[in-house]
C-alpha cells in the first residue's frame, strides 16, 4: 500500500504553518536556490566521505533517505545494493524524484513517498541505514531525533550532513539572502549543542567538520587550476578543523548516530 495513501501522514490542511511553508517553498520556489550551487562546487571531500560511508554499509540493507528532496543520495544507495525508500514532505519533489528514478532505471529499487519526517510511517526498528542531508534544520529537532531512533535497528546507523551556524560571516550571508530559505530554516541552522542533543537519543555521536578555508576557492570554481587549489585548501582544512574552537567555524558538519536508545521519546 502506498504510504502516502495509508492515513499515516497528516493532510496538508492539518499541518502547522511551519510545515505548510516548507511545502510551498520547496514546491514552488525551489529553483531560486540556484545561486547556492557555486558553493557546492567545493564539496568534493565531503561527498567522498559520505559516499564512501554509504557504500561500505548499504549492500543488502534497507535504507531510508530522510527528507530526500529530488532524490539526493537515494540513487547512489540503490546502485550500491540497498533497498531504498526516500521520503519528503514536498509532493512536487517526490514527483521529480520518481521521474528521475525512472530515467536512471532504478525505479524497481527505490520507493519515493510523501511523508512527514516528524511522523514516520515505519515500524519500530525497521531501517538499517538513514541518510539525512541538510534536512534537520528544517525540522523540530527533538522530534526528528526521536523518530529516527525509533525506526532504526539496534545495529543500524544514521549519517547526517548539516550546515553549521557558528560562523558569523556565513550567518551574515544567510540573513542577507532570505529568499533562498524559509524563515524557520534561517533561524534553526544547527550548532554544536544541537548535534550533542542527539546523545539523548543515541549512544554514539561522531562528528567530522568540513569547509573553512576551502570556501576561499568558491570564486575560482570555473577557473583553470581550481582542482589543485581546492586540494591544497582541503589539506589545510584537514589540519585546522581538528582544533575544537576553530572547527565550529566550519560551513558543514557530518555526524554519525548509532546505538538508538529504547527510551528515546
Amino acid at each position: 500500500m502506498d504510504l502516502a495513501q495509508s492515513g499515516n501522514i497528516p493532510d496538508h490542511s492539518s499541518l502547522e504553518q511551519r510545515k505548510q511553508e516548507e511545502i510551498d517553498f520547496h514546491n514552488e520556489q525551489r529553483f531560486q536556490r540556484r545561486p547556492l550551487q557555486k558553493y557546492y562546487s567545493i564539496n568534493r571531500g565531503l561527498h567522498q566521505y559520505v559516499e564512501g560511508w554509504m557504500s561500505q554499509r548499504c549492500a543488502g540493507k534497507r535504507a531510508l533517505v530522510y527528507g530526500c528532496g529530488d532524490g539526493a543520495q537515494s540513487f547512489h544507495l540503490a546502485r550500491s545494493g540497498a533497498s531504498v525508500v526516500g521520503i519528503d514532505i514536498a509532493d512536487n519533489s517526490i514527483k521529480l524524484a520518481r521521474e528521475q528514478a525512472e530515467k536512471e532505471g532504478l525505479a524497481d529499487r527505490i520507493s519515493f513517498q510523501v511523508m512527514d519526517c516528524e511522523n514516520l510511517a515505519f515500524p519500530d526498528h525497521s531501517i538499517d541505514i538513514i541518510v539525512a542531508a541538510s534536512v534537520l534544520h528544517h525540522l523540530d529537532l527533538p522530534r526528528a531525533y526521536s523518530e529516527m531512533a525509533r525506526v532504526l535497528k539496534p545495529s543500524g546507523a544514521i549519517i547526517c550532513i548539516e550546515p553549521l551556524g557558528h560562523n558569523p560571516l556565513i550567518q551574515f550571508y544567510r540573513r542577507r539572502t532570505p529568499d533562498l530559505r524559509t524563515r524557520w530554516e534561517i533561524e534553526h541552522i544547527l550548532k554544536i549543542k544541537h548535534v550533542r542533543l542527539a546523545e539523548k537519543f543515541f549512544d554514539r555521536v561522531e562528528a567530522r567538520f568540513f569547509h573553512l578555508f576551502t570556501l576561499l576557492a568558491v570564486p575560482f570554481h570555473k577557473r583553470q587550476g581550481f582542482s589543485k587549489m581546492l586540494g591544497a585548501l582541503e589539506a589545510l582544512d584537514s589540519v585546522v578543523l581538528r582544533i575544537p574552537y576553530v572547527r565550529r567555524q566550519a560551513w558543514q558538519v557530518v555526524f554519525v548516530l548509532s546505538g538508538p536508545r529504547k527510551t528515546a521519546k
